[in-house]
């Protein structure tokens, strides 16, 4: 009785195991982000990351146009600092699970640099390596939109992300003075011009 073709094949393959499990190249592993200078000062971003403009725990904001999404050359940060967001909000959204989803505003330009006012509105004096983002206060409506003013801020929403962000070892916390935020000193420090957002600053800690 002569051998059909399937059995010789699988004969082969028993034979050559390693035909069996053709060998692959390992996956490229991402090189790690680095933030140059300071985020007030002479910064650059290399090798960062883009955050993305919605996900399960967030949705991003365009704080120029008033409009969502932001804009994909504003939301780019060092690894670190965009896996701590996602996973404060995760966090967060687990503990608080029908509250809205948390809104970002600017992080940092692809690779750092200036982002002042030339970038729109009142522009930005740091967020130039990486290590800054934007994060909008929750609204009482629930409402995934900006807080025009302070009374539209759920506050005990936003004391429980700064909160979070503190345990997550921010390096500083600018909040609105007009919300009576609050957390460690010269750690979560008031601020003009952020009744509507809090700026989260990671500290650069190189690997």
């Amino acid at each position: 009785m002569r051998p059909t073709l399937l059995a010789i094949a699988a004969l082969v393959l028993l034979a050559c195991p390693a035909a069996a499990r053709p060998v692959q190249d390992p996956p490229v592993q991402p090189q790690r982000s680095i933030a140059l200078g300071k985020p007030f000062s002479h910064g650059r971003l290399l090798h960062g990351v883009q955050l993305a403009d919605f996900g399960e725990d967030h949705f991003t904001w365009d704080p120029v146009y008033d409009v969502s999404p932001n804009r994909p050359d504003r939301r780019w940060g060092t690894d670190r600092l965009v896996s701590l967001l996602l996973r404060v909000f995760h966090a967060y959204r687990t503990e608080h699970d029908s509250v809205q989803r948390v809104g970002v505003m600017d992080l940092s330009r692809p690779h750092g640099g200036p982002f002042g006012r030339k970038y729109g509105g009142l522009g930005h004096a740091s967020h130039q390596n990486g290590l800054d983002a934007d994060v909008l206060y929750p609204r009482k409506d629930g409402l995934e939109l900006r807080a025009f003013k302070p009374s539209q801020v759920d506050r005990a929403l936003a004391q429980d992300l700064v909160d979070r962000f503190v345990a997550a070892g921010a390096q500083k916390i600018f909040v609105g003075p007009h919300l009576d935020l609050h957390g460690p000193r010269n750690v979560v420090v008031p601020l003009i011009y952020h009744d509507d957002h809090m700026h989260v600053r990671i500290a650069n800690v190189r690997r």
